[in-house]
């Protein structure tokens, strides 16, 4: 293996965990270094896909107003495709309805949640997201919280 491929099969390994942590903690700075200023990020609870660092900004922020104790807990270890720089993970996302902001105009539920669901990241070469697709129920979310 090519030293280039070494530093790219350990950035793509160490990826998912970076995103998670992104997530766990509450600096948006640290959140928004694991994904590119221009990024197309598609998940079933958003209207449209993120395109931007704006984009992102306003969602890691709604989403810990939300559930200011989410996190994401990897389950397993990361599938690694090192040709086209992506990473998959299986994840559990965590957490407690206890604030304002997700899902838009939903008042706190004070409910717990615990959705399985998994990422596919396409990582560049600065170890940053620039495609993000996430696979989760929204439907399962919102029984659990009571909401349908």
């Amino acid at each position: 293996m090519s030293s280039n491929a070494a530093t790219d099969l350990t950035t793509l390994e160490s990826y998912p965990q970076r995103y998670f942590e992104a997530w766990s903690q509450r600096d948006i700075d640290v959140a928004l270094d694991v994904i590119s200023p221009q990024v197309d990020w598609r998940d079933p609870s958003l209207p449209a896909p993120i395109t931007d660092h704006e984009g992102a900004r306003d969602f890691f922020v709604s989403a810990w107003q939300g559930f200011p104790d989410l996190k994401f807990e990897a389950i397993g270890t990361p599938i690694v495709d090192v040709a086209r720089r992506r990473v998959t993970h299986e994840w559990r996302m965590i957490g407690t309805h206890t604030g304002e902001g997700f899902p838009p105009g939903v008042p706190p539920t004070g409910k717990p949640f615990d959705i399985p669901g998994a990422d596919i990241w396409e990582v560049d070469e600065h170890g940053r997201a620039v495609s993000v697709r996430a696979y989760w129920d929204v439907a399962t979310l919102m029984r659990q919280l009571g909401l349908i």
